[in-house]
């Protein structure tokens, strides 16, 4: 273990640096490249500097979700430094496969998960409109309660959170007779160079019938409108939403593990 590292919390006065470092390959660095700058209220961040002064790794935690949000890049002997930052409790840590086995040993009733990280490009996509398919409004806040309050592996939100949610955030849906949301996708984060596209969800009984490649084609037209590409975490062992994402154009570009620590929660 490299004993001259540092572990410097990021503030005001080193941002810049760390700024510049991420912007190296924003697409990898994604989301801490956008927490640090417009969620810093629920972002903490430590970054390992080696002898060099180069960093080696960092650690992200983010706080505005029902479980702390832990990010971790990086070299795995600066990683494992790092974890000392990390929430005591429960957390769904975010990392790459190369970091499992220190992430283990801290953590070794994790439960880990691996995602596909995917991936459209401008002039790559093939959308598939339809009339079925909008833009939600807050008030259709109530609606994406409803609809959620199916799944059975989250609980909802309040509807106060769902209209916070459609007020800042583009979100797409399909709704029948107008009236009935039984698909949905949104978009999370947005950058010029890309924009992170989550939450896609379909009723269990309106599934199998193309709804969720509606939701997701038209978000993602919105995104590649603004950005150079639109990118999605998706489970690996969920293959039809794989192919979903696929008909759309999206493509494998890597993997990230979602580590459960004590939260219950699966991607």
């Amino acid at each position: 273990m490299n004993l001259k590292m540092r572990i410097v919390k990021v503030t005001d006065k080193n941002i810049e640096g760390v700024l510049d470092f991420l912007r190296t390959d924003i697409l990898r660095h994604v989301f801490a490249y956008y927490d640090i700058q417009y969620k810093s209220e629920y972002t903490s961040m430590y970054v390992a500097f080696n002898e060099e002064a180069s960093i080696e790794a960092y650690l992200l935690v983010y706080t505005a979700l029902r479980f702390p949000s832990v990010i971790l890049e990086g070299e795995a002997p600066a990683v494992e430094r790092l974890l000392a930052q990390a929430p005591k409790n429960a957390m769904i840590i975010h990392a790459e496969p190369h970091l499992l086995g220190v992430v283990k040993k801290k953590f070794p009733e994790a439960k880990v998960y691996v995602e596909n990280w995917m991936l459209v490009k401008k002039d790559e996509a093939r959308f598939f409109d339809s009339p079925l398919v909008r833009r939600l409004e807050v008030e259709d806040a109530t609606k994406l309660l409803h609809l959620l309050s199916t799944r059975e592996d989250r609980v909802p939100e309040s509807k106060e959170k769902y209209e916070e949610m459609i007020r800042s955030m583009p979100v797409y849906g399909v709704f029948l007779n107008n009236e009935t949301l039984v698909s949905y996708a949104a978009s999370f984060l947005q950058l010029p160079e890309v924009w992170m596209i989550g939450g896609v969800y379909t009723h269990p009984k309106s599934r199998g019938k193309g709804y969720a490649t509606l939701a997701v084609s038209a978000i993602t037209k919105h995104a590649l409108g603004s950005a150079k590409a639109a990118a999605l975490f998706v489970r690996s062992d969920n293959y039809p939403a794989i192919k979903v994402y696929e008909k759309i154009g999206y493509r494998k570009v890597g993997e990230k593990l979602w580590i459960d620590v004590n939260t219950g929660l699966k991607p």
